[in-house]
């Protein structure tokens, strides 16, 4: 049967239309049956960067290979001219493969038997990346087959963007950006022209053009793509004959990691991330990492520290190290002292006190006993031995009294203040509640106690800190530890001790702090919070073992202000709440003046109060006295060791002698006295003395026994001063 004129046209079309689909069922078969490869096929070459992009620590791949991955955007435009204009200048018009490039690199192979220029595009490029094959005609059909695949599955800029990431560089560096920061340590978003240049011909031959072992073979190769930019108009004629003439030049730097145990850490938390942002300041990492490493030759054998720093109004880390030197493993260098559980010491003590406020029990002039106490079996022991009498609520936390803070917490219960902690997400770890939970009978980490202390600043409530920079979940929900009142008055409270060897700061900020010592000393703390900042630092041995002749007020205090030194200036002052009411009160009663009888009121103090409530004056065992007297057991204790029932005005804890900064030489003197001001209502031999650090059994100092540098602390409860004197033969 013959076909109609009519009737050819459309069979011709149904035809064209057959073959058509079934080439394109075809394709896809071959496409599903023939997937591309994985562009990361040995996982990622993890980066830990700042918060403005700068590299902390890198870890490679499975390969060993290092790469930080990078967008289009990420690089200097000038460098993606170049390498378009060098490489594919018909990168976005080709479907991928460029059928004039395969025809001229054909002709010329036949013409000269040898390969001169390559027909690939950049498509093709990132098909070899990805299926690397050898060079045959078998395997040029190949990668040909593997270019039109991408470019069905991915745009020009995805396209783009793997061969930024892919692109080999020499040695085990792989994209762009990494070549960029291992050969002139700076991002790939700010290279010059030179620099441009020389990485867009690096990976035709990374190993042979390394600018780092063959800086002449670079050369050369830099000034061939100079040569064709100018060609292009890309590059005026006379910025062509400057930049030739130009040596490569390498800026190399082999810095060791920057907060390396964090991002070890968030390496493992976030395995298959490519580059992890971190709410770090990179030059405050810097200059934090430097200071301990500069700390760690005063340590003992053994001892390390840890630092962290903390925004208080974004409640984001800005500094993290977790071991005093990562280089130095005598130290257990590799392990993370800032996620340790160690006991805290007295660093819980002031929120103790703090929810004593809140529950009505003191105001921050309530008297308490500093006395022998046994609290259901439980007899707590201040660091001296000794005992003070009557203090105040103030003065039993500045100077960190054990007695009075278990008074409070023996009345309000272990379990409540447990409680507390546990409903603000603070977590310690111990068995069961107890009153030892006041001492640092417990652990819990620095950086958990960073979170509590950063309370302080922020009207009371505790928040998650963050170590990602815009990270999901932002804003972080906050609980409340303390009311704004509370914590306002906590803070009061402690900011007004000042810097333990009275050293001025660089930068003048109200710093409200505490330090902390262990049972057995094995764990030194101090934590710090000003408006704008929290510094927690902690000091001691990894494996536990003791460092006798420390204390947290001698070791970490110290550093812990030398942390704050590093800091800018505080923004903001924390505001007073309307609930805090400052109220004349009368000691022993504790009630505010107005309601005690003028015979009653033996001192009168003016105290911080929560809505003007002065709660009247706990008895040892907790309850309130009635009447305006002194407790009994307080009043027979001072009554038996002759102590008057108002003891003198405390001042500030001082070394008068010898002078900081003076010069001592053996042969004129032999020996020194130790003398110290503001403690006169203690007796001389409360006051402990340490010599370079080591307990020193009496006031007198021999020159025979020190020369060079002498380290002086005289220490008062956990209040200490300190001086340094030079010792000459």
């Amino acid at each position: 049967m013959a076909i109609s004129a009519t009737q050819r046209p459309r069979m011709f079309r149904f035809a064209l239309g057959a073959g058509s689909l079934c080439l394109l069922l075809v394709l896809k078969w071959l496409d599903w049956h023939y997937p591309l490869p994985a562009p990361y096929p040995d996982g990622p070459a993890t980066v830990v960067t700042s918060r403005d992009g700068q590299q902390l620590r890198s870890f490679s791949d499975a390969r060993g290979v290092h790469r930080y991955q990078i967008a289009v955007s990420d690089v200097d435009p000038f460098y993606l001219a170049a390498l378009l204009n060098y490489e594919d200048r018909w990168f976005y018009y080709h479907p991928g493969v460029n059928p004039f490039a395969l025809c001229r690199a054909l002709w010329q192979w036949l013409a000269h038997g040898r390969v001169i220029s390559g027909g690939s595009t950049l498509t093709m490029q990132v098909a070899r990346l990805l299926d690397p094959h050898k060079r045959s005609v078998t395997g040029k059909l190949k990668q040909i087959a593997r270019a039109l695949q991408l470019e069905w599955h991915y745009s020009k800029s995805e396209i783009l963007t793997l061969y930024l990431n892919l692109a080999p560089f020499g040695g085990n560096i792989e994209g762009v950006e990494a070549a960029s920061r291992r050969y002139f340590n700076k991002s790939a978003h700010s290279l010059s022209i030179n620099q441009s240049a020389l990485l867009v011909v690096l990976p035709q031959k990374p190993s042979y053009h390394r600018p780092d072992r063959y800086p002449e073979r670079a050369k050369a190769m830099r000034n061939k793509v100079l040569r064709r930019l100018a060609d292009s108009q890309l590059l005026a004629p006379e910025q062509l004959t400057l930049l030739s003439q130009e040596a490569v030049r390498l800026e190399q730097t082999m810095q060791p990691p920057l907060a390396p145990l964090l991002s070890r850490r968030l390496k493992r938390q976030h395995p298959g991330q490519h580059v992890i942002r971190t709410t770090l300041d990179y030059t405050l990492q810097q200059r934090l990492s430097q200071l301990l490493a500069n700390t760690k030759h005063r340590l003992t054998d053994k001892s390390s520290a840890a630092a962290l720093i903390v925004h208080n109004q974004r409640a984001e880390i800005l500094a993290y190290q977790g071991s005093v030197d990562f280089s130095d493993d005598s130290r257990f260098a590799h392990v993370d002292m800032i996620r340790a559980i160690r006991s805290p010491g007295s660093t819980l003590k002031p929120f103790i006190y703090g929810l004593g406020l809140d529950l009505g029990l003191i105001h921050s002039q309530s008297l308490m006993s500093d006395i022998p106490s046994n609290f259901d079996g439980y007899k707590p022991q201040n660091l001296t031995g000794r005992f003070s009498g009557a203090v105040s609520v103030t003065k039993a936390l500045q100077h960190s009294l054990n007695v009075p803070a278990i008074q409070l917490l023996h009345r309000m219960g272990a379990e409540r203040f447990e409680h507390q902690l546990r409903n603000a997400q603070v977590q310690l770890h111990h068995q069961d509640a107890n009153l030892a939970v006041g001492l640092g009978g417990t652990g819990i980490e620095l950086m958990q106690l960073a979170r509590l202390y950063r309370s302080l600043a922020s009207q009371g409530k505790v928040q998650d800190l963050s170590l990602i920079s815009h990270s999901p979940g932002y804003p972080r929900p906050d609980f409340s530890l303390l009311s704004p009142a509370a914590s306002w008055i906590t803070f009061d409270m402690l900011s007004q001790l000042s810097a333990p060897d009275r050293v001025v700061p660089s930068n003048r900020r109200k710093i409200a702090w505490k330090t902390g010592t262990s049972y057995g000393y094995r764990d030194f703390w101090s934590v710090g919070v000003s408006p704008d900042y929290t510094v927690a630092v902690w000091v001691g041995r990894p494996d536990a073992s003791p460092v006798v002749g420390y204390l947290g007020a001698t070791r970490a205090a110290p550093l812990m202000f030398d942390v704050f030194d590093l800091l800018p200036q505080d923004t903001r002052n924390l505001t007073q709440p309307d609930q805090v009411r400052s109220v004349q009160i009368c000691w022993p009663g504790g009630r505010a003046s107005v309601n005690t009888p003028a015979d009653s009121c033996h001192k009168q103090l003016q105290a911080y109060t929560l809505n003007g409530m002065t709660p009247p004056t706990m008895t040892s065992e907790g309850n309130f006295v009635t009447e305006s007297q002194w407790p009994a057991e307080l009043a027979t204790w001072l009554a038996s060791n002759n102590a008057p029932l108002l003891p003198n005005k405390d001042t500030q804890l001082r070394i008068t002698q010898p002078r900081n900064g003076q010069h001592y030489y053996r042969e004129q003197v032999s020996e020194l006295r130790l003398v110290v001001s503001g403690a006169e209502s203690a007796s001389s031999d409360a006051v402990r003395w340490y010599i370079n650090h080591v307990p020193h059994s009496n006031a007198t100092l021999s020159l025979s026994d020190y020369q060079g540098d002498v380290v002086i602390t005289a220490c008062l409860a956990e209040h200490c001063d300190q001086q340094h004197i030079v010792i000459h033969p």
